[in-house]
């Protein structure tokens, strides 16, 4: 995902990490044997519709971020190998979760693993695993708080998410990322979202209404 990141841009990496819930739900039904409702289904392509135009039309192109560094078929191949790796990292959890194993600690037994390889990884005498700025206060901080934010917090919701609904549906609910971060961008830039971005945002919040309330 980080590599996917570095070569493609964030807003390219999150529209396809948004295709975790129709990978997830082909997981699903062939591990798992759910089947969704009508209207998860109908949420479900609703929702996924709202962040595919949020994040198609919620930034500029032109910003430096968004450069690709390598072709953009090497972009979407990393792009859908971490999607399909996050979706079946949660759902191998699941069956843990209906035993009554408590999302907290599972997420806390995920991370630990996960950390002890980008460990071994970060070890690795190569010098594109070396760190190019010297690290800083600030820097550390900055690195520590979105990681428990974004692996912490967010990883052990989504396990209850898994453990409770349906799971690709769970995995449409953790999509919407993308769409949650344009009023918080429009706050701290001051830029409003392209127009097709709110109704992007429009669409996956009905969408998520309808999973929710049918």
């Amino acid at each position: 995902m980080i590599e996917c990141l570095r070569r493609g841009g964030p807003r390219r990496t999150e529209l396809l990490l948004s295709l975790k819930a129709p990978l997830v739900a082909g997981m699903v039904l062939i591990w798992l044997g759910e089947t969704p409702s009508a209207a998860d289904l109908l949420g479900a392509g609703v929702t996924l519709c709202g962040v595919g135009l949020a994040v198609g039309f919620g930034g500029k192109e032109r910003t430096a971020t968004e450069a690709i560094d390598e072709t953009l078929w090497t972009v979407v191949v990393l792009g859908l190998a971490a999607t399909a790796c996050q979706g079946f990292g949660f759902l191998v959890m699941k069956p843990a979760m209906l035993a009554g194993t408590e999302p907290l600690a599972a997420s806390a037994i995920r991370l630990l693993g996960a950390a002890f390889v980008i460990s071994i990884v970060a070890l690795w005498p190569r010098r594109r695993h070396a760190a190019h700025p010297d690290m800083t206060p600030a820097l550390l901080g900055r690195t520590i708080l979105p990681g428990f934010i974004g692996y912490g917090v967010s990883s052990t919701l989504l396990l209850y998410a898994f453990a409770n609904f349906d799971a690709g549906v769970a995995a449409v609910l953790g999509s919407l990322s993308p769409v949650l971060v344009l009023p918080i961008l429009w706050l701290k830039n001051g830029t409003i979202p392209h127009p097709t971005a709110i109704i992007g945002a429009g669409f996956a919040v009905v969408g998520t209404a309808i999973i929710v309330l049918f």
